[in-house]
């Protein structure tokens, strides 16, 4: 048979498991808050990369390099992933600063370069190459849509499709074959002086 319990010994026995359920919630909020700070310390020593002199720091899928007065440029490879990018440019970083950009065959790579040169180019849109190759019958450059035709005169970034990632120039252009992001980064990289 069941004992008959008064009131006191119902309201003490639900106290009691109160007390024991409110002990275990602290006890899991302070060990995961405690879990969460030590495998977030290891998880920034694993973040941070120093290559060439220059600290790298994971961000958001991107690694993130502070070069001057705060500014962070993001990058998607390091320097070391694409260091088999043969980049042969003569134009330096201080050809773009208040001065136009033009795209030819924009492709994800653009995206990439405006994140590093957006802030300081007086504006940058897409264009036709004045190549002299992509001729009619009438000797005018074949430019679809009503894009500006720009000489190697400006500063100009072309997009082509290849087998081999390489970056190549010519005066003010700026040629980018095979895998955009990787030539992308590899340029940026040789202007920068990273």
């Amino acid at each position: 048979m069941r004992k008959i319990k008064s009131m006191a010994d119902i309201e003490r026995v639900r106290r009691r498991n109160n007390i024991i359920l409110g002990v275990v919630m602290i006890a899991l909020l302070v060990g995961s808050t405690a879990g969460y700070s030590l495998m977030s310390a290891d998880s920034e020593d694993e973040n941070v990369v120093e290559e060439r002199g220059f600290k790298f720091v994971r961000d958001g899928g991107m690694w993130k390099l502070g070069l001057d007065e705060g500014k962070f440029f993001s990058f998607q490879y390091l320097p070391s992933e694409v260091d088999e990018v043969d980049v042969n440019v003569s134009v330096e970083f201080g050809n773009y600063p208040g001065q136009p950009l033009y795209f030819v065959n924009p492709s994800e790579g653009a995206g990439e370069i405006l994140n590093v040169l957006g802030e300081y180019l007086l504006r940058y849109q897409e264009a036709c190459l004045d190549s002299g190759y992509e001729e009619n019958s009438t000797n005018e450059t074949v430019c679809e849509g009503d894009l500006p035709v720009k000489d190697c005169n400006s500063n100009l970034i072309i997009f082509e499709a290849g087998n081999e990632t390489r970056v190549y120039g010519e005066e003010n252009c700026v040629f980018i074959e095979g895998d955009f992001i990787r030539g992308v980064d590899a340029f940026l990289y040789k202007i920068l002086g990273v």
